[in-house]
């Protein structure tokens, strides 16, 4: 039985400019992933989650880094996440960068996103869509885990 049920906004955008990150629809040509998030080496982001109804967020962990959070707000949360030392991704390739968010009460949401990491100036990390937010229809209950229930990007 579903205990809890919230909607998870997430949003990620370049630090020094606030521009959103970009993404191209790959179809289904790695793993089922339709979509391709395309992040720069040595660049930072700001990732902010906004929880409805609101929430507390205990812990935004991009790929293996716990995120310092800000709380911005009632149920508006946020960090930085720096790409220094990512690898430029090989032509044809795609690897899953894992979003880790724990909330109290609800547990912990996974998410896992399609991606490809350029190098620095390399325009094809800024062209395609932008991603201006991801927004997760969620559900928990006591066993410490959020079930992602459906996705939609705007």
């Amino acid at each position: 039985m579903t205990k809890y049920a919230f909607t998870v906004e997430l949003q990620v955008k370049e630090y020094d400019n606030g521009d959103p990150l970009a993404f191209k629809m790959d179809g289904h040509r790695f793993d089922g992933a339709l979509r391709t998030l395309k992040w720069s080496t040595d660049q930072t982001y700001t990732v902010k989650i906004t929880t409805k109804p609101a929430t507390e967020v205990t812990r935004i962990n991009v790929n293996g880094n716990d995120l310092d959070i800000t709380k911005e707000k009632l149920g508006v949360f946020s960090g930085n996440w720096n790409t220094a030392g990512a690898e430029v991704s090989k032509r044809g390739t795609r690897f899953p960068l894992v979003f880790l968010v724990d909330f109290a009460p609800e547990g912990q949401m996974r998410v896992e996103f399609q991606s490809k990491v350029y190098s620095k100036n390399d325009s094809h990390a800024v062209w395609g869509h932008k991603m201006n937010s991801v927004e997760f229809k969620c559900s928990g209950d006591d066993d410490g885990y959020v079930k992602i229930v459906d996705e939609s990007y705007k």
